[in-house]
């Protein structure tokens, strides 16, 4: 059955507020309707329930935003390079779009599974780490090892922002997380340099 429309933009901003807000396992359909300004049963005559639409929502924003990151990813001809207009990218959306971003990070263990394998972020991270590897520009490790550390280096100074833990906005600490990444996957040589030059090259400046 064909979805509303005319009201989508009204329900989808109230599955990320509600979510955002509760957790998915403290919202219900009629929270998520309250903020929409539409009946539940509006949202039952489309959406199976809660799981459903935020399942919806959730694989929609997921998508959107990986999509966005490996158009930019493709552009650049190294990991280091890669990484750090990715970076740029991923910590701007941040700063711009902090309760969707609380959204997805909340709702990720419960709804990634509407995402196939080969979509999710983990699957990406590690297709990456792989590449780098193979290019020399990372370390030889275990790439699931490295998948999480990048992972953890990356998303928890984006969490941190969201909670005020850190200083906003949280772009501006590009260079300091690119030299932590740097300094735990980068592979040197056996005097301690790094083999990649693009590692020391100026950040790429993505369109605001």
């Amino acid at each position: 059955m064909a979805r509303p429309v005319e009201k989508r933009k009204f329900i989808e901003e109230g599955v990320v507020r509600v979510v955002a807000e509760k957790g998915l396992r403290g919202t219900t359909i009629q929270d998520i309707a309250e903020a929409a300004n539409v009946s539940p049963g509006l949202l039952y005559r489309y959406w199976k329930n809660r799981d459903d639409l935020a399942g919806e929502v959730y694989r929609t924003h997921s998508l959107a935003l990986l999509g966005q990151l490996s158009i930019l990813a493709a552009s650049e001809h190294d990991v280091p390079s890669r990484l750090r207009v990715m970076l740029d990218a991923f910590l701007h959306y941040a700063d711009e779009h902090p309760i969707l971003l609380k959204f997805l990070l909340l709702s990720q263990h419960d709804l990634s599974h509407n995402l196939s394998p080969e979509q999710n972020v983990h699957a990406f991270v590690r297709r990456l780490v792989q590449e780098g590897i193979a290019e020399g520009s990372l370390a030889e490790m275990d790439v699931n090892v490295a998948a999480s550390m990048l992972l953890g280096l990356v998303l928890q100074p984006a969490i941190a922002s969201i909670y005020g833990q850190v200083s906003n906005p949280v772009l501006e600490h590009v260079p300091a997380i690119m030299r932590a990444i740097e300094g735990a996957l980068g592979r040197r040589d056996s005097a301690g340099r790094q083999v990649c030059r693009s590692w020391q090259s100026e950040p790429s400046s993505v369109a605001r």
